[in-house]
């Protein structure tokens, strides 16, 4: 399907959005570094825009403390031994053991919600900064402890917020 396909109903939306004014932008300071008690909120499959690689995307949610709710993102490649080796460690950290990849699609689901000690490493400073993302391990909830909840629709991805 072609973003032309859409036209007809964005043109329906031509006076409401000539109307509107546009939403207030918040600002926000980037994540300090440090460790975190997050949740997994979202995990797909996608492609990488420019190299076309094939990735697998982590949205991770702070759940406790003064970033309480922000958003942490990391990837892993999946094309290389060296990245796989690193995929293979994340996904055993998040209670997860796979036989063969190809069964990686069907165990996304499952780690939604599952709570993990993370560190966020910054190196470089300004525009030249690199974050980095590790997972240190899995939290045990207590069996009381309800699971986060959200609102993404991700066909086949997850049940957590929006990508953006």
């Amino acid at each position: 399907m072609s973003n032309f396909d859409f036209v007809d109903d964005l043109a329906k939306l031509d006076a409401t959005y000539a109307e509107c004014e546009p939403a207030e932008k918040k600002e926000f300071e980037d994540l300090p570094a440090g460790r975190y008690q997050v949740f997994i909120d979202r995990l797909y499959l996608d492609r990488a825009k420019t190299s076309k690689r094939l990735l697998l995307k982590w949205e991770l949610v702070v759940a406790v403390g003064p970033y309480k709710e922000r958003r942490i993102f990391r990837n892993n490649t999946l094309e290389t031994a060296d990245n796989l080796r690193w995929l293979k460690t994340d996904l055993q950290t998040a209670g997860t053991v796979l036989g063969a990849l190809s069964e990686l699609p069907g165990q996304l689901e499952p780690l939604i919600g599952v709570m993990l000690d993370v560190t966020v490493s910054i190196k470089g400073s300004g525009d030249q900064a690199k974050t980095n993302v590790y997972l240190n391990k899995s939290i045990d909830r207590d069996a009381s402890a309800a699971a986060p909840t959200g609102s993404s629709s991700k066909q086949g991805a997850s049940s957590g917020l929006s990508r953006f």
